[in-house]
């Protein structure tokens, strides 16, 4: 049923509007009760009763006895902490070996501020001590970024130095990279649900998009450096400088552009945006070819293959911070300014 109501002036600036009385009676409301106003999508607002309550604890249980491929169970484990939950319990009426707990406890390993609070023979209890606002998703990403851009330069000096050491220092970062993976992702969820609650204008779903784009962008470009360090660990003593030297200058050149990437993607910058779109094109597309950084190495078989597998990484990366370059550039499409004017009917 609709009401109309007139707007009543009360004081120097402030309105009021009268609530209708059949609606009062039926709720039960008297004077000084507390009612909550809620914005919704379209401009209007929405009066409730009743406070929003906050997200409760969820549980996530699994029964392991179920699960034939212990790799499925590892997985849902993450899943179930990328979705938000508390508590994580794994059961078993059979029992779980000490194998299949070695691989329970190696999943929650990986997962930032999940611990193990009850383990025994047939089940085991994680539950999550990450309070979620003490991690903004902008500065997961920051933090994500500066570690990636500390291991495309140990991979450069790698490839320049033939230090095997440094390499694993990257295998040990990438693998810091890939918590902050799994927090960022979760992060991202939980805030989604969060705001879901007082049912918010949708650009926070919309941005929440963007960032699940960037941070899965940003996991994949560390994953491109670690495999290009475990290819870097093939290179012997016999490589040639001049062949250390072009890589190690390609490896720096695209540490160039993820710093451009993420300083486009902070600020809205939507022609350093543009700008890497038109050099990923340009000199990463897919009319690139070995020889493009390579010729005479073609003829040793084993470097050639090593080369090309690194380049390949590279190549990968930069696509990557395309993705990102585009996410900046549908996110500056949203915002007002003086370039973009939007109407909505």
């Amino acid at each position: 049923m609709q009401y109309a109501r007139k707007l009543q002036k009360v004081g120097a600036g402030t309105l009021t509007v009268s609530l209708p009385s059949r609606w009062v009676k039926s709720r039960g409301l008297t004077a000084g009760q507390i009612v909550e106003l809620s914005e919704m999508a379209d401009g209007s607002l929405r009066i409730s009763t009743e406070a929003v309550k906050a997200p409760k604890h969820t549980a996530i249980t699994f029964d392991a006895a179920k699960f034939q491929d212990r790799n499925l169970l590892g997985r849902l484990i993450v899943g179930a902490y990328l979705q938000g939950a508390e508590e994580i319990k794994i059961f078993s009426g059979e029992g779980l070996t000490a194998d299949l707990q070695n691989v329970i406890n190696e999943t929650l390993d990986m997962l930032p501020g999940v611990e193990v609070v009850e383990q025994t023979y047939r089940r085991i209890i994680a539950q999550s001590f990450i309070d979620p606002n003490r991690f903004p998703i902008e500065a997961l990403l920051k933090r994500i970024q500066v570690m990636l851009t500390s291991i495309l330069n140990n991979l450069s000096e790698a490839v320049r130095t033939g230090k095997k050491s440094i390499i694993e220092d990257i295998r040990r970062i990438e693998n810091k990279i890939d918590e902050l993976y799994f927090l960022c992702v979760r992060q991202i969820f939980i805030d989604v649900k969060t705001k879901s609650q007082v049912e918010r204008a949708p650009e926070h779903f919309l941005t929440a998009i963007g960032d699940r784009l960037v941070v899965r962008a940003l996991e994949e470009m560390a994953d491109s450096v670690r495999m290009a360090a475990d290819e870097t660990a093939m290179l012997d003593e016999n490589t040639p400088a001049h062949v250390r030297q072009r890589l190690s200058k390609l490896i720096e050149y695209v540490q160039v552009l993820l710093g451009k990437t993420m300083k486009a993607f902070f600020s809205l910058d939507i022609t350093l945006a543009n700008e890497i779109i038109e050099t990923s094109r340009r000199e990463f597309g897919e009319h690139i070819s070995f020889s493009d950084f390579f010729t005479s190495e073609r003829n040793d078989a084993g470097l050639a293959v090593v080369l090309r597998n690194i380049i390949w990484d590279m190549i990968n990366l930069v696509r990557n911070c395309k993705i990102i370059a585009e996410v900046t550039i549908n996110r500056f499409v949203r915002t007002p300014s003086r370039l973009v004017e939007m109407e909505i009917y």
